[in-house]
């Protein structure tokens, strides 16, 4: 199997295990694009995206695997050829213009919208401004963190999470940020990556549920505020999730690697054994690779 284009991130997907809804095995699927323009033999320049899937890609774990990179980088968002890749995948002015680059994106505390001063004010409304979820994940431990994903479980397959359980919703992104840096004085917000690739947290040694008892009721007495747009301070407001049940991950993983990460270097190509796929990495016999690193990279890929 052979496949060559512009590097995307891992699709995700799961299904029951032992007809518990609860207890889910992760499937992947490798995406990349090509585009129009190069199919046509033009030059580089903005063009049509087309996406391409190689789907259940753990078929190839204990598949010998090459993945070269050519040093060609084509922006996730406009397509313009960069020679520097900007918060994983955009060219420099996508980085500095999309409101989905904006330092409040990675703390979301920082959210200047009631200022007036977001980049994209209709982006801003579309994605910062609904239903946003807090929750508990065990990565390389236990964590808190937030998303507006509508299926949570994509959040925590992303960041290889073993188990995780919903806290709170939110109605705004901001809002979420707030009660996330409130619950980081007592957890990580953050995950050790070198811990996620090359074991597994054991599986309950927390009780999520009573975790999350003792951390909602934290939140309720802490009368969270922030300013809105008229400079005052108003209450956050927080609905308590109904998920009792801590949802379980296993992944696709024959053996875990080293904690090395690959670099990617145009001039020598990673040529390896496949060991299994965790959140965006691949675990490579001889170390790792971050998938979600090198989106828009132009790379070639052969399972031998």
């Amino acid at each position: 199997m052979k496949a060559k284009g512009y590097l995307r991130m891992l699709g995700k997907s799961w299904t029951s295990l032992d007809k518990d809804p609860s207890h889910l095995q992760v499937h992947y699927d490798f995406k990349y694009v090509e585009y129009a323009d190069e199919l046509n033999g033009n030059k580089p320049v903005k063009s049509e995206a087309i996406e391409q899937v190689i789907p259940n890609f753990s078929q190839f774990i204990s598949k010998g695997i090459e993945l070269k990179f050519s040093g060609r980088i084509r922006c996730i968002h406009c397509g313009k050829l960069t020679k520097k890749s900007f918060n994983q995948g955009s060219c420099y002015n996508c980085f500095v213009q999309l409101a989905q680059n904006d330092l409040c994106i990675m703390s979301p505390t920082r959210c200047h919208y009631h200022l007036g001063t977001c980049r994209e004010p209709k982006w801003g409304e579309d994605n910062c401004f609904k239903k946003h979820s807090v929750y508990l994940a065990n990565t390389s431990g236990p964590k808190v963190g937030i998303t507006k994903e509508k299926k949570i479980e994509n959040r925590w397959i992303d960041q290889g999470a073993v188990e995780g359980l919903e806290l709170v919703t939110t109605n705004s992104r901001r809002e979420a940020g707030i009660i996330e840096a409130y619950l980081s004085q007592f957890l990580p917000d953050r995950t050790t990556w070198q811990r996620m690739v090359t074991s597994n947290p054991i599986q309950g040694e927390i009780d999520f549920v009573k975790e999350k008892s003792k951390f909602v009721r934290a939140i309720e007495n802490a009368n969270l505020t922030m300013e809105n747009e008229k400079g005052k301070s108003t209450a956050i407001e927080i609905k308590e999730s109904s998920s009792k049940q801590v949802t379980k991950f296993n992944y696709p993983i024959e053996a875990f690697p080293k904690a090395k990460s690959y670099k990617v270097d145009p001039e020598q190509a990673i040529k390896s054994k496949l060991l299994g796929i965790k959140g965006q990495y691949l675990l490579l016999q001889d170390g790792v690779i971050n998938l979600r690193t090198y989106e828009g990279y132009e790379f070639y890929l052969a399972i031998v």
